[in-house]
């Protein structure tokens, strides 16, 4: 008898959706949220500057895409200390609109009972840390009355001091292994100490130096292991973001840096496929003939081939992008995410193989 997707899915890859059903019972949610920031390498309007790679918008979620922080608004680019912080971030009013916006879906869409926060958009420790704590707590309080106030308006009496019945679990904060410090991290996890889980994504996408200078990262191998190791004596998860398709790389590099993550021991990983986002840098130079596009077909057993190398414990969050279609420039068929884990899936079945059974710690 074929076995459902469901009895593959556990037994060949440790995906982060079931971690979260077996630790709270239940589906958890993620509520994207844009708090404003830039990242240090783009200006402070947010429109110029970045990663070749990246989306003019900081890759929101969908539902966010009308809510989100107008470039006025942005959160001051730390290198420039002579910017009046309080000029930009005031009383929390558009987070409050996001967070409420992103309730409404997923309660209204998937019957959602649990979530995460997560800061999702650009550089989300890019500021001072008394800043980050204001956002952070503003949207933690924001989330909780919005969501009570529902409740008690649909005659249900919750405690909001009750910390182990409240739908908010924890949260997630995407940034730059060169953005983060001991003090950031030390931020985060006061919020461990109140009961939530927290994670911090670091967006790798490549271990090779010339890759990351390709892409304009502008940070080098030195600072994400820096970043790793003060993530992780903090006590937080640690999430790696990954690109296959580079410009430039093999299936070789990729694999070498599939390697190198995997002796790191990140407790959560993301895989994306380039994807030519309209208006990025790589989109402009695919335009001129200078970048090609790997073809879709090449990513189940090049997926595959990575998480055999990965340790069985790494929680996988993601194999691929996300992008509506009126985003990108299209080459191929968009790759739906659901039929890709499902081809990933199968052809682990196929060699009779599993995430982790490759994998050798140094």
């Amino acid at each position: 008898m074929q076995k459902s997707f469901d009895s593959i899915e556990r037994a060949r890859i440790n995906w982060h959706s079931q971690c979260l059903r077996v630790r709270y019972g239940e589906k958890v949610w993620r509520l994207g949220i844009d708090a404003g920031f830039t990242c240090p390498h783009r200006s402070v309007d947010r429109l110029h500057g970045g990663c070749r790679f990246c989306a003019s918008d900081g890759n929101v979620s969908a539902y966010q895409k009308s809510q989100t922080f107008k470039s006025k608004t942005s959160v001051p680019n730390t290198i420039n200390a002579n910017v009046n912080a309080s000029n930009h971030i005031d009383d929390g009013s558009t987070i409050e609109q996001q967070i409420r916006r992103a309730l409404a879906f997923t309660q209204r869409r998937y019957k959602a009972k649990a979530f995460f926060l997560y800061f999702q958009a650009y550089t989300c420790t890019n500021a001072p840390v008394p800043m980050l704590a204001r956002i952070y707590d503003n949207a933690i309080a924001t989330f909780e009355r919005l969501y009570y106030d529902a409740q008690k308006q649909a005659g249900m009496d919750l405690q909001l001091s009750n910390l182990s019945k409240t739908p908010l679990k924890g949260i997630i904060v995407s940034t730059r292994p060169d953005c983060f410090d001991i003090a950031k991290a030390e931020l985060l996890a006061s919020y461990r100490k109140q009961g939530f889980e927290v994670w911090v994504e670091f967006g790798l996408q490549s271990m090779h130096e010339e890759t990351l200078a390709l892409i304009n990262r502008g940070h080098g191998i030195d600072e994400f292991l820096n970043a790793m190791d003060i993530a992780k004596k903090a006590q937080l998860s640690r999430t790696v973001h990954l690109i296959l398709g580079l410009p430039g790389e093999s299936h070789g590099s990729m694999i070498e840096t599939a390697k190198f993550v995997a002796q790191i021991k990140p407790e959560g990983l993301k895989y994306h496929d380039l994807h030519l986002v309209k208006g990025s840098a790589f989109a402009r130079s695919f335009c001129s003939g200078e970048i090609a596009l790997m073809h879709p077909s090449r990513l189940p057993a090049l997926l595959a081939d990575c998480l055999e190398l990965m340790p069985a414990s790494t929680e996988i969050m993601r194999l691929s992008a996300d992008f509506r279609h009126d985003e990108t420039i299209n080459l191929h068929p968009q790759v739906d995410k659901h039929k890709l884990a499902r081809a990933v899936e199968e052809e682990l079945a196929v060699r009779d193989s599993f995430q982790g059974q490759r994998f050798e710690f140094d």
